[in-house]
């Protein structure tokens, strides 16, 4: 039988999350000295219903990585969300396969936690987000403005919350309103940060964005030049992957050459305008596409030409 370290790393952790592991392996694993080994086995899709029953009776750690087993069934989940620990409450109530008609039993929860978890259910119904929306702690209306059930009203009402972790799920969900994402566009640097990916940001709202973005900021004069506006928000909108040719036309002709970087790194970038790039008088710019998969071996070859140091 394979020896399982009680140190574990990387590899030891992976071995034990493999549905293909040796089922002595697996079992061995699921009764070993360790606790973390248990826990990681715990979570392997390849359990047997006798080691789900050995594991359910564990201890806490290990319950809870039972509960984020992929292939776990909703009865276990049941079972679990009956612990008195947090923890294997929440994961278990967060699963995939817990029953949505079990969901309402923990909306009134006294733990924030398990309420959070009642939120970030797939299962979790318009109308009980509608209801965690407007829950006393942050981490609650976080999983809620995360959710893809969650309507636009109630999306656009949290876009105002006073906590980042909240703005950030707004900024994310590709649900959120379109004047609120133009708005975050507008916002203060970590909104910018957030919603600058989000995938249903239209062509026409992007390109507003990158024109303010040109224009002198408040600690900028004309001595600026090629750094000039919000670099940071054009570099951001160019790590946006797709790219479509309208917005790779405008960023890669950016007077910021970090800006042309990221359109040089950017693998939805065709060879037309990496051929282009590498000929770029900035060697970082001539370095992102040399590193970028969709770039041909003549285009590559033509920036490292001009000088690419190790």
């Amino acid at each position: 039988m394979r020896y399982i370290p009680i140190e574990l790393d990387e590899d030891s952790i992976a071995e034990l999350l493999d549905p293909a592991i040796d089922p002595s392996d697996l079992e061995f694993a699921v009764v070993h000295v360790n606790n973390g080994v248990r826990s990681y086995a715990a979570q392997n899709p390849s359990l047997t219903p006798t080691h789900i029953q050995w594991l359910l009776t564990d201890l806490a750690q290990v319950q809870a990585g039972l509960a984020q087993n992929p292939s776990i069934d909703s009865q276990t989940l049941k079972t679990l969300a009956a612990s008195t620990h947090i923890r294997v409450r929440s994961n278990a109530i967060s699963h995939p396969a817990f029953p949505a008609d079990a969901l309402n039993d923990y909306v009134g929860d006294p733990s924030s936690r398990i309420r959070a978890a009642v939120a970030a259910s797939p299962h979790a119904s318009a109308e009980t987000l509608a209801l965690l929306a407007q829950d006393s702690e942050f981490e609650v209306r976080a999983a809620v403005a995360a959710h893809a059930n969650t309507s636009p009203a109630i999306l656009s009402t949290l876009s105002n919350d006073s906590f980042d972790e909240v703005i950030r799920a707004i900024a994310e969900n590709p649900h959120t309103p379109l004047d609120v994402l133009e708005r975050y566009l507008n916002g203060t640097h970590h909104q910018k940060l957030n919603v600058a990916k989000n995938p249903s940001l239209t062509d026409e709202i992007l390109k507003r964005a990158i024109t303010k973005a040109m224009e002198l900021t408040e600690d900028q004069d004309e001595s600026w030049e090629d750094s000039r506006g919000d670099t940071s928000l054009r570099g951001w909108i160019a790590e946006r992957n797709p790219l479509s040719p309208e917005l790779i036309s405008i960023l890669s002709a950016d007077p910021y050459l970090w800006v042309r970087a990221e359109v040089a790194k950017n693998p939805s970038v065709p060879d037309s305008v990496l051929a282009q790039l590498a000929l770029d008088p900035e060697e970082s710019v001539r370095r992102g596409v040399v590193d970028n998969p969709s770039a041909s071996a003549d285009t590559k070859a033509t920036a490292a030409l001009l000088g690419i140091e190790d």
